[in-house]
């Protein structure tokens, strides 16, 4: 028979650190077999922290851990010797235990397995640890039951050292309390005290058997490490009930919370996990709400440090796991930093909830980053008083040289799909290579199975940064390709602001699918955003905004990226679902559907731009542009349109830029319009030209207007061909244009237009209107209109060879 000493050592749960007998490339510091038999191992844990202590930041020497030796068949001690008592003979991160008299293994070919818990005591009766929770006012560590047994079994063999690992768990639970004001300050209680649960057990080791003592209710006092209201005990696994509660005093009052007063359903307590509870105590000393801040889980080192924030890895509470699933999944590595979130039910489908919050958490350091309640919902912005709260966004990062400016406006941060709840976080909360966790509470999604996500349940982690090469950088946009740079065009938007050269060359590639965003593109320059070429509908920006929830033509703002909720808004964002703004110069689109859903998919009247143009230019290439009343506006400088589809009713072409050249278009009034445009054109500026374009309504349609008459009134039509109703509905009411004498330079003018059956349109115009259209001679259309250069070079534009 050979004796050996056997080192036995706390290492990390799960995937982070495992050791085995075949692990020997895990181990460092092996000795070699002494000539008495005897083996000492070492494991190198500096790189983790294992057992933290009130007194100090490591495992301490003389910390004792007791052991046994059991047959790997019948569990019964292969050896006489039991409970062996083994102590840490130094202090720090990687340590080892031995013992003066230590286990002995038989050689007689019995595989064993080894089994520890700690903290030792003498006090054992037919492998019963007992456990007794009431007092730890001095400290929990003492109350922390941990236990350990190999995975594999030991069968002696002279040929072979024994490698022996133990990977101690926890086998109780742990509630930390923080008290706070509304405010989220701390706040000095005294006498805490959780009632109500049961404080006594017996832990077999040699089944890992927890046996509770039903009768044993009794208080429970917590340990309290001087930090202002904050307090912890381990506590008994157990199904949570109304009768546990914590008492405290509050300027000198008695106060006490029920644990089933949650923010959350919690159904239990889980062997292994630390609960963190803030309870939120209103000026009357009230406790207005329990909330479930955070879940540590998985057994991930040996005894909790007492008055620790459990920064660990952890699972959370994952059931119910059946019924649906998570996007990103849990554990995710590579999530897009501008992703949404979305909770897939297999059952019924969710509605939204009207109370709960949806929370999202940096891992690092548990800070909250992004809120979205329930509670709240869109409400109209009236300029200087309307206060911030989370169904609103701020949109936009501010270019490198520029002044901020960013978008306040309403938006969906949560929204049910089908079976899909999406959750869309606020712009700019989720940051690259960066690990969060989500909670959300049970009220906020209401579906038959659904019990709430809290704790450390749903992870993910966020891509690096992208890295494109230059000079002209390439980006690409995707909703189902995991290996794009970006979810959203915002995200690419706001990259390119402050990585990328303004004035470089980027295009953005966007795959298929429907892109559910408000937009705002400021002060920057050279960007082309491509859909899909043989299917302009395939890429659709859209989104559901209009002016009465957001008002007006909107701007933005200088404000905060993170301002608090509750910030008074100076200016609404405004109505478009698109806004190019600013100095924004050279912005492209290429083969996609920019779509304001308010009044195109939902059919609502009412103002909602899809597309506001307030910057120095930009084109638009087989694209379509949906909405109802007000649908494009082209203001800012020179636009350019090219075999576009462009939509709507009620004056859904308004406002305009120095030229907005529409070339081989087609403008639509599927159900007739009161005006097709309203040319607010300013003095001195060409206006709208329309060169090779169709005029056209919906089948059946008896009722539309080209025109509604507002001064200056620079219109340009050139080769256009016009639903037969155009002729005698060419201007509302009849008014006669301004100016009553038009110039090749100023006014209305036509050259070659037609309507659907062939008649000149001209001659189809009431004469009080038709005396105040031009119709240009050839020569003057050669001369003036002749090329699409000619067109762009209105005013000494020396830029017009990019329109192409």
């Amino acid at each position: 028979m050979k004796l050996f000493h056997s080192l036995i050592y706390p290492l990390l749960a799960g995937s982070l650190f495992c050791l085995s007998c075949s692990d020997d490339e895990q181990e460092t510091g092996t000795k070699q077999p002494s000539a008495t038999g005897e083996v000492t191992f070492g494991v190198d844990l500096t790189a983790f922290s294992t057992r933290v202590t009130q007194d100090g930041s490591s495992w301490n020497e003389g910390d004792k851990i007791g052991t046994y030796v059991l047959d790997a068949k019948t569990l019964e001690p292969a050896i006489e010797t039991v409970n062996v008592p083994y102590v840490c003979s130094e202090e720090g991160a990687s340590v080892s235990f031995t013992s003066s008299a230590p286990l002995k293994v038989q050689n007689d070919g019995v595989p064993v397995k080894f089994v520890a818990y700690y903290p030792y005591t003498a006090d054992m009766r037919n492998f019963d640890y007992p456990v007794q929770l009431a007092a730890q006012g001095e400290g929990s560590t003492a109350c922390d039951l941990l236990y350990a047994a190999t995975n594999e079994d030991y069968t002696y063999s002279e040929e072979t050292a024994p490698h022996i690992s133990l990977n101690f768990t926890h086998r109780l639970s742990k509630v930390i309390l923080k008290f706070v004001n509304m405010e989220k300050e701390p706040l000095e209680v005294s006498d805490v005290r959780i009632e109500g649960m049961q404080t006594a057990a017996s832990f077999n080791v040699q089944t890992d058997v927890l046996t509770v003592d039903e009768s044993s209710v009794a208080t429970i006092t917590p340990y309290h490490n001087g930090t202002t209201g904050f307090y912890e005990a381990i506590v008994l696994p157990s199904s949570l009930k109304d009768s546990y509660k914590v008492s405290f005093v509050l300027d000198d009052r008695e106060k006490e919370w029920i644990f089933t007063n949650l923010d959350i359903s919690l159904p239990q307590f889980h062997k292994g996990y630390s609960y963190t509870f803030a309870l939120y105590i209103d000026d009357s000393g009230f406790v207005e709400m329990g909330r479930l801040e955070s879940v540590d889980a998985g057994n991930s080192s040996a005894p909790w440090e007492d008055g620790s924030n459990e920064d660990g890895t952890a699972d959370g509470d994952k059931t119910p796991v059946a019924g649906y699933n998570l996007t990103p999944a849990d554990g995710t590595q590579q999530a897009f930093a501008d992703t949404e979130l979305k909770i897939s039910f297999e059952g019924t489908a969710p509605e939204l909830g009207t109370s709960g919050c949806i929370r999202i958490y940096r891992m690092s350091d548990h800070k909250q980053v992004d809120e979205i309640s329930l509670s709240d919902r869109r409400v109209s912005i009236v300029d200087g008083v309307t206060q911030l709260n989370t169904w609103m966004d701020i949109i936009g990062i501010t270019p490198t040289g520029s002044s901020v400016s960013r978008r306040v406006v309403n938006y969906y941060p949560v929204r049910v799909e089908g079976n899909d709840f999406i959750i869309k976080p606020h712009q700019q909360r989720l940051q690259y290579d960066t690990e969060y966790y989500v909670t959300i509470d049970q009220a906020a999604v209401k579906q038959t199975d659904f019990r709430g996500i809290y704790g450390r349940a749903w992870t993910f982690k966020t891509k690096p940064a992208p890295m494109p090469a230059g000079p002209n950088y390439e980006l690409k946009i995707s909703h189902t390709d995991p290996n794009a740079d970006f979810y959203t065009l915002q995200g690419a938007i706001d990259f390119c602001a402050t990585h990328i050269d303004l004035n470089a060359s980027k295009t953005f590639q966007m795959d298929n699918g429907i892109y559910q965003e408000i937009i705002y593109l400021r002060d920057q320059t050279n960007i082309t955003v491509k859909g899909n070429v043989s299917d302009n509908t395939a890429v659709n920006i859209q989104y559901d905004n209009s002016n009465d929830i957001n008002g007006g033509i909107g701007a933005g703002i200088n404000i905060d990226q993170f301002a608090p909720v509750g910030t008074v808004i100076s200016k609404s964002g405004g109505r478009s679902m698109m806004m190019l703004d600013g100095n924004s110069d050279k912005i492209r689109f290429e083969n996609v559907t920019i779509e304001n859903a308010y009044g195109w998919t939902l059919g609502k009247n009412g103002q909602a731009e899809a597309l506001y143009i307030n910057n120095k230019s930009a084109a638009f290439i087989n694209c379509r542009v949906l909405s109802f009343q007000d649908t494009l506006l082209p203001g800012g400088g020179y636009n350019w349109f090219k075999d576009c589809f462009i939509a709507g009713a009620t004056d859904f072409i308004w406002g305009s830029g120095k030229v907005v050249l529409f070339e081989d278009c087609q403008l639509h009034a599927p159900t007739g319009t009161r005006a097709v445009m309203q040319a607010r054109v300013r003095e001195g500026y060409l206006g709208y030209v329309f060169l090779n374009s169709r005029f056209t309504v919906g089948a059946g349609v008896t009722s539309s207007t080209l025109i509604y008459q507002y001064e200056p009134d620079n219109l340009t039509f050139l080769n256009c061909t016009f639903a037969d109703i155009y002729g005698a509905n060419f201007v509302g009411e009849n008014k006669p244009l301004t100016p009553a004498v038009p110039t090749v330079a100023t006014g209305c003018k036509l050259y070659n237009c037609k309507t659907e059956s062939g008649a000149n349109l001209y001659e189809s115009i009431p004469a009080a209107v038709r005396n105040t259209v031009l119709q240009l001679s050839g020569e003057q259309y050669n001369q003036y209109f002749g090329t699409r250069k000619t067109i762009m070079s209105w005013d000494g534009y020396t830029d017009a060879d990019w329109f192409k």
